[in-house]
């Protein structure tokens, strides 16, 4: 979902030392718009004259309009310790310069570079929060988030935006108080490891919205995001110092090109053939007593990412192999085309090959993961297949099972594998993973957080279902082998809510929205409306929940009894669980609790 934003505008701080870099950043976001109608703003930290004068210059050399800020530090605030320079704290004043027209404002750090247009960022849906951002590369490291959490006194699970890029819904800004918080706690004297990048994470904790890794993709993860539109140059070293070690040289011809007629022509620094030399050796030095940092960030951001769309979703066999949507209009685009879309679950009940004669030869199938349940045969006509990417459940790449499942789609009508992903901890597998075959990429986490109960995950046969109602699809949309009914070798896992599903399923069948390809007759209720048809619907009902009321305590007493047979396992397991000698993880959080305590 997406809002229309009319007054927006881009503020930059920096002093005179990144007065250059950060006039890229704005001339980069600017030659990658489609639009003319963003504010560009430099707040200028203690600026010369002469410094002004040199951005009025680039102004005119790149017909470009940046608007320049005069800022001074109150005397109150205090001095940074460590690396970060004071003029990063600027920013944490930035509700007091900011405009009161405009609605929504991007906050960018002066080493950004846009290689992507960043017009529909402003547009995201903030799901009423205050600012959007995105996770810091720590996120790939738990142990160091967790630790980093526990500092700052945040909420597990909290998470740590990385501040060099944030989009602020100004309204709640305002309303808010969030910087204000921000300045009292540098007023504090309390002394943090970050400065106010840790501050702002403490001052927008809870009210800031997870963004998308591509509009801030930090230097640790630069090779793992291939759809990126922000650059951020975290580090000591910059793209203008034609740094060996942060591979950055082709980033440092672009600065270079931006600043060759300006005042600035000399700030992308050349260096001696020793030094490149000398940066080299370091660099491999570096890069050898990083490797399993760099395992590490590649395991959670290069599984994470959809590759970047080569066609959109339309036509078939194109001879591509990857591609994803840009809008649900594409998606809807490609489901129309077919008259009726058959979801067909992993039933023994069915067999999907003599179903496919009672459908038009226009219908698309879609199946699910481990289809070796289901199928015998490779399936004729038009199908996709679904995939996950937990680490549990039918996920058939973590489980070296693709070769297995394609096996069964080698007809030119199976358009590829739709990798889907329904809850924070999935991550989308990389098209190399599916041997070849077309990939197509839908990210249905935020949906699924609106429609689904908490701390359940749900089946991908509902997933599907939800979504292809919000698209308003045109197609009759068909549930086959949905009836509980499953295969003797599929196990039920406490991880989805599959009554609260029977009962979504119910509901979109009487509303005439989905079909069931094994409905055999009338249901319970439609019986016994017709045996007592001056029964309100509300009396019906309130029978038919007493009845199953008591049938389930019938069931769960039955329950408790075959699990009091399992009682000498637990007591056996606990036995060894103690007998065995503590790990030093173990060991350090029986610390951890008794500090607490």
């Amino acid at each position: 979902m997406s809002v229309h934003i009319r007054s927006k505008a881009i503020y930059v701080f920096t002093d005179a030392r990144m007065l250059p870099a950060a006039c890229c950043a704005l001339l980069s976001v600017e030659r990658n718009s489609q639009k003319n109608d963003i504010k560009l703003i430099i707040v200028g930290i203690d600026l010369p004259e002469d410094q002004k004068a040199r951005v009025a210059t680039f102004n005119a050399v790149n017909g470009i309009d940046i608007d320049v800020v005069d800022f001074t530090f109150p005397t109150d605030t205090p001095e940074t310790e460590g690396r970060w320079h004071k003029s990063t704290l600027a920013r944490l004043y930035l509700d007091k310069l900011m405009g009161e027209e405009l609605e929504r404002v991007l906050y960018l750090d002066a080493d950004i570079l846009a290689v992507g247009n960043v017009d529909p960022l402003f547009d995201v849906d903030l799901n009423g929060k205050a600012i959007g951002a995105v996770d810091d590369y720590l996120i790939a490291f738990p142990d160091k988030i967790g630790r980093l959490e526990r500092e700052l006194g945040l909420d597990p699970g909290t998470g740590y935006f990385n501040a060099g890029v944030f989009l602020m819904d100004c309204a709640a800004i305002r309303a808010g108080g969030f910087f204000e918080m921000a300045r009292s706690l540098l007023r504090s004297g309390r002394c943090f490891a970050s400065n106010d990048q840790d501050i702002l994470n403490i001052a927008f904790r809870g009210t800031w919205q997870r963004l998308d890794n591509r509009w801030n993709v930090q230097t640790g993860i630069m090779p793992y995001i291939r759809n990126a539109v922000l650059l951020h140059f975290t580090g000591r070293r910059k793209p203008w110092h034609f740094s060996v070690q942060a591979g950055q040289s082709v980033y440092a011809e672009i600065y270079s090109n931006m600043l060759s007629k300006t005042p600035w022509s000399g700030f992308v620094s050349q260096r001696s053939g020793f030094r490149k030399a000398a940066d080299y050796l370091l660099a491999l030095g570096k890069r050898a007593g990083a490797m399993n940092r760099s395992q590490q960030l590649k395991a959670h951001f290069g599984a994470n990412e959809v590759p970047r769309a080569e066609r959109n979703p339309g036509s078939e066999n194109s001879g591509s192999h990857v591609f994803h949507t840009q809008g649900a209009d594409a998606w809807r685009a490609f489901f129309n085309r077919y008259s009726h879309i058959v979801l067909v679950a992993n039933s023994e009940a069915l067999d999907p090959q003599s179903m496919r004669t009672e459908f038009p030869s226009d219908a698309l199938f879609v199946f699910f993961n481990k289809v070796y349940k289901v199928l015998d045969d490779s399936f004729p006509g038009h199908a996709i297949l679904v995939a996950r990417s937990g680490m549990m459940g039918a996920n058939i790449v973590h489980r070296r099972e693709v070769d297995e499942v394609l096996k069964f789609f080698s007809s030119d009508k199976f358009l590829g594998v739709l990798n889907i992903r329904t809850a924070p901890e999935e991550r989308f597998s990389p098209v190399a993973a599916f041997n070849g075959a077309t990939v197509m990429y839908s990210d249905l986490e935020t949906l699924m957080s609106g429609h689904y109960p908490p701390d359940k995950i749900p089946t991908s046969g509902f997933a599907l279902v939800v979504w292809m109602r919000e698209l308003e699809l045109t197609p009759k949309i068909v549930l086959a082998g949905f009836s509980g009914k499953r295969s003797a070798r599929w196990k039920v896992f406490d991880v989805h809510d599959w009554t609260f599903e029977r009962i979504y399923f119910g509901l979109l069948a009487r509303r005439g929205i989905i079909t069931s390809a094994e409905h055999a007759g009338p249901s319970r209720f439609d019986l016994l409306t017709r045996q007592f048809p001056d029964a309100k619907n509300e009396e019906i009902q309130t029978a038919i929940n007493d009845a199953l009321s008591t049938r389930l305590d019938h069931a769960l007493t039955l329950i408790d009894g075959l699990m009091s047979l399992t009682k000498w396992q637990r007591a056996l397991d606990q036995a060894f669980r103690k007998a065995r000698p503590k790990t030093r993880k173990q060991h350090a959080l029986d610390r951890q609790k008794k500090q607490a305590s």
